[in-house]
């Protein structure tokens, strides 16, 4: 029998880059992958634990019982039962601060991933579990997409919610007032981020905006969502970018503070000739953070036989 891996999460949102990558990492890797929506069934708790000891899954990773859900307990209690049976139980939290949950998880869970480097001794010592740092990654795409005439916006072009993040809303606010921009937003009627491969190579360039630039060790999805498609990308440097990706693979610009910078990064890279960028970033990203090689790490470290993800520069 095959090995099996239980994903619990958001399966009912639209497009979950946790799930479509711990997904299609696994199942490359040749696993077994089910999954159910924790937010639906948050009050099925019984039929959750049912369905888990049926499966007997060699692995469980859960990206969201840290919320204050009503039967949070009742659910962390199913993930001590299906660790006496032998599964191994791993909370994924890729939030820049989110960390919601602050008690002992020894009972719960054998490890956290952790996207972000900052205040991991302190979590550890609060969590008392092991802590291993674990960034996104990306999909696998063979070969870089041909342009599609649909999507090939002139202008800037960005992903996400622009009403959230209250110094990024700013900015874009700033940003629309002095150049064009197209904004997808998410959830939204016009969302295309099941359409991630053909708008990378499509769009003139695309956006990178969010935040925690704060946090030590954090990047958020799109540098491995766009970048490793092929994308050029505009981004905001995270505070420890450098130590992850090569600097040029993308145009990087270090605050909100002046959107013209954004301006004339966009002006120079319709300039430019950013296929030798394109590819640089492409086959960077698919060769070392593609979600295949990112789940083989990740089974690696849970089962001891690495101490660390490789996902700095300095480890690849």
């Amino acid at each position: 029998m095959k090995n099996r891996v239980f994903i619990i999460g958001n399966w009912a949102l639209q497009y979950s880059w946790f799930i479509r990558t711990f997904r299609e990492g696994f199942e490359r890797l040749g696993y077994d992958v089910y999954g159910m929506d924790l937010r639906q069934n948050q009050d099925r708790v019984d039929m959750i634990y049912d369905y888990m000891r049926e499966l007997k899954p060699t692995y469980i990773f859960d990206h969201m019982s840290f919320r204050k859900w009503p039967y949070q307990q009742q659910l962390f209690d199913v993930f001590h039962k299906m660790r006496k049976q032998g599964s191994k139980v791993v909370h994924v939290l890729g939030d820049a601060y989110l960390e919601r949950y602050r008690k002992d998880l020894s009972d719960m869970f054998d490890c956290v991933l952790l996207g972000k480097t900052q205040n991991m001794k302190r979590l550890s010592s609060e969590w008392k579990v092991p802590i291993h740092y674990c960034l996104y990654s990306s999909l696998i795409y063979p070969v870089i997409s041909r342009p599609i005439k649909e999507l090939s916006y002139d202008e800037l072009v960005f992903t996400g919610n622009p009403n959230i993040h209250q110094d990024r809303s700013k900015f874009l606010r700033r940003l629309r007032e002095i150049m064009p921009l197209k904004i997808f937003q998410t959830q939204g009627p016009n969302d295309k981020r099941n359409l991630t491969r053909e708008l990378s190579i499509s769009a003139k360039a695309i956006l990178g905006a969010c935040t925690g630039y704060d946090v030590n060790g954090y990047v958020d999805v799109r540098p491995f969502q766009f970048l490793g498609a092929g994308a050029c990308m505009i981004m905001r440097k995270f505070k420890d970018m450098d130590k992850i990706f090569p600097e040029d693979i993308y145009y990087p610009f270090d605050s909100y503070d002046d959107p013209y910078v954004v301006k004339e990064l966009f002006e120079r890279a319709c300039k430019e000739n950013t296929m030798p960028m394109r590819k640089r970033a492409f086959e960077f990203i698919q060769t070392y953070h593609n979600c295949k090689k990112r789940m083989s790490d990740v089974i690696e470290v849970i089962e001891g036989r690495k101490d660390k993800i490789p996902q700095l520069l300095e480890d690849l």
